[in-house]
């Protein structure tokens, strides 16, 4: 697991005045969600200046299609309203990019396009019911079923899209699958529940995992799964998880190798990386705050769990880069990240948000293994702003892992 960053606490710097005003802010209630949804929800390809891809995304960095270079070296395998797939022409990488919503009640059912979370388990029957007849108010973002339905059709209809999806991820050639199973567009609306849907989407997502599939020059010995997402937490470039199945003295001694190569470049976009964590935290934090009137994990636990583990994840990042919060307010947050100015951001962080390991045990990942579907698989959570700023350093990092982590 990832220990912390030694760092201290320092003053505020220049670039955290924008924290000063999304503090003070928070007493202004005069449409004050919308504009807390438009600082989170901002166009990212105008924040980002975005790059070229072999994808289309969205100003949200949600997968749209493939760019048409990319099939005169993939061939396509499935089109649908909910996913795509497509094979390399030497038949040794496959790539599978979401285009559902991972949210559940955020379809277009005469489209054919259902909310699936292809992170999830595929549910019973009666599971299905049951989530349906909570929604939407009873939306979790760490729920464990992978769709709901109101109807025995409609349920049918999604486990076949379901039953789709992981018919290519296990057990049929190409050996090396890279798959992007949150890159689709969320479409559903800020409310109580989801504040900050469009956060929702793992962005630029299908962008990194096209680029590797591009690049991929090994050929593992296994066939492996390589499950790319994005996050805004403060961790590294890349932040790894196991899926319960790998070793973690590897992993460390990976992520060591990866430093000495990668970390000076990794320092190009720090600034730029720890300016955007504390802006869109302060946001959710705020709304949080407004919200259940408390930033207490412990309080929050008893009023709202997604909210309660949120606010850790924030804590658990803050204490990566050496920092500790003196009080759970919006004031305690914002000193703790005036001592992040000066810290280096690490190349890659291992086990230390998402294991992997609940998705791994509810996808029979160890089953899968041993029943010949699976060689390995390894979780790849990317940094959001250096997927967004700099694909091609994160698809480099990413392919030395591979390389490390499955050799031929």
């Amino acid at each position: 697991m990832s220990r912390p960053i030694d760092g201290r606490r320092a003053k505020l710097s220049w670039w955290h005045a924008p924290l000063l005003f999304i503090f003070a802010s928070a007493t202004v209630r005069s449409g004050g969600q919308q504009r807390r949804n438009d600082r989170v929800a901002i166009g990212w390809s105008e924040k980002y200046n975005l790059p070229v891809k072999p994808v289309h995304e969205d100003e949200y960095g949600a997968y749209l299609g493939i760019h048409p270079a990319l099939l005169g070296r993939f061939v396509p395998r499935e089109r649908s309203p909910n996913f795509e797939v497509y094979d390399s022409l030497d038949g040794s990488d496959r790539l599978i990019m979401a285009k559902s919503s991972r949210l559940p009640d955020d379809e277009d059912l005469n489209k054919g396009k259902h909310g699936i979370d292809f992170n999830r388990p595929k549910p019973e029957l009666h599971e299905a019911f049951e989530y349906a007849g909570e929604l939407p108010k009873g939306y979790q973002w760490l729920h464990g079923a992978a769709f709901a339905a109101r109807t025995e059709q409609e349920y049918q209809k999604k486990s076949l899209v379901w039953d789709s999806f992981y018919s290519y991820v296990w057990g049929t050639p190409p050996q090396t699958v890279w798959v992007a199973p949150h890159s689709g567009s969320v479409n559903r609306p800020p409310d109580d529940v989801l504040r900050f849907p469009k956060l929702m989407t793992d962005n630029f997502t299908a962008g990194v995992a096209a680029l590797c599939a591009l690049k991929n020059g090994t050929r593992p010995s296994k066939r492996v799964v390589i499950a790319i997402h994005s996050t805004g937490h403060l961790g590294g470039v890349l932040n790894l998880g196991d899926f319960g199945i790998l070793d973690e003295e590897d992993m460390g001694e990976i992520a060591t190798k990866m430093e000495a190569k990668h970390g000076e470049r990794a320092q190009a976009l720090a600034e730029a990386f720890k300016r955007d964590f504390c802006e869109t935290t302060m946001s959710i934090l705020e709304d949080i705050q407004h919200k259940r009137g408390t930033l207490d994990p412990e309080e929050l636990s008893r009023m709202s769990y997604d909210d309660s583990v949120v606010v850790r994840y924030y804590i658990k990042g803050l204490r990566l880069y050496g920092q500790e919060l003196a009080e759970h307010t919006l004031r305690g947050f914002q000193e703790a990240m005036g001592g992040l100015a000066e810290i280096r951001v690490p190349v890659i962080t291992n086990n230390y948000f998402y294991t992997g390991r609940n998705v791994g045990r509810l996808l029979r990942m160890r089953e899968r293994i041993a029943d010949g579907l699976l060689g390995s698989a390894v979780v790849v959570e990317c940094s959001r702003l250096y997927a967004a700023k700099d694909p091609e350093f994160v698809s480099d990092v990413i392919l030395d892992v591979v390389g490390e982590l499955f050799p031929c």
